[in-house]
């Protein structure tokens, strides 16, 4: 009964962010957060009837719609890096680039683990995959916390507000899938719903940073971060032509 009233409670201010970024513009300005938004509160709604009249199905149903929340939550970790990093173009490039291959790497390998694996079963394999990508999505959100922080960047409060409950949430999932099992064995009656709860402290915050559109404060553009951006382009360009002529002098002898 608890579970079901924090999941009742969670649908309805999914659908109250989703009328206030409608009616404020705020969709316009995130509209990879806010299809992220749209594509759970479906979900909800879909996975509560599938628990009510087909309660048989619904393992299944989970886990095969959790491949788009995970592929989505990977665009909402690329948009939050656009934006904040939409004043450093250089930066901005390399860290497209970088979330692009860790993405697409890990995809790539537990797809072909799982083509491989003679016995193949939805929801563990689906498990494996949100567990490795929801580490890279809080090791991406956490390194670009830390960035912002180091080059005092200001961010507009509904980024803060996306950032920060996105990597809050994400964290937790990180810990559930890892050490799920023994702390719902060692806490059995908390820790199934520890993770409801804190989406739901999730979703409030992002009312409360979302309710209107927030302008990009002005700011002096620090010339710090794009200056380290070049110095480590040109290390790598020189160490990639390096390794090309040392490869070429292989080749030829």
């Amino acid at each position: 009964m608890f579970s079901t009233t924090l999941w009742l409670t969670a649908l309805a201010l999914e659908g109250l962010l989703l009328l206030r970024g409608f009616q404020g513009n705020l969709a316009k300005h995130y509209p990879i957060f806010y299809l992220y938004l749209a594509s759970i509160t479906l979900r909800d709604v879909f996975l509560l009837t599938i628990n009510y009249l087909w309660q048989n199905e619904y393992a299944y149903a989970y886990w095969y719609s959790e491949y788009l929340i995970v592929v989505l939550g990977c665009g909402v970790v690329w948009e939050v890096y656009r934006i904040a990093l939409s004043r450093f173009p250089g930066a901005a490039r390399m860290a497209r680039n970088v979330i692009a291959f860790l993405f697409i790497f890990s995809v790539s390998r537990l797809l072909v683990k799982a083509w491989n694996s003679p016995n193949w079963i939805p929801g563990r394999t689906t498990l494996e995959t949100e567990r490795d990508l929801r580490m890279v999505q809080m090791a991406l959100l956490v390194g670009l916390i830390a960035m912002l922080s180091y080059y005092a960047i200001p961010l507009r409060r509904n980024l803060k507000g996306i950032m920060y409950g996105f990597t809050g949430f994400v964290s937790m999932t990180v810990l559930h899938l890892t050490f799920g099992a023994y702390l719902r064995v060692r806490y059995p009656n908390v820790w199934p719903y520890v993770l409801s709860i804190t989406y739901l402290f999730v979703v409030l915050l992002w009312c409360g940073t979302l309710w209107s559109y927030a302008p990009a404060p002005e700011m002096e553009i620090d010339s710090r971060l794009e200056t380290n951006y070049q110095i480590l382009a040109s290390a790598t360009k020189k160490q990639l032509r390096a390794a090309h002529s040392h490869l070429l002098k292989a080749v030829r002898s």
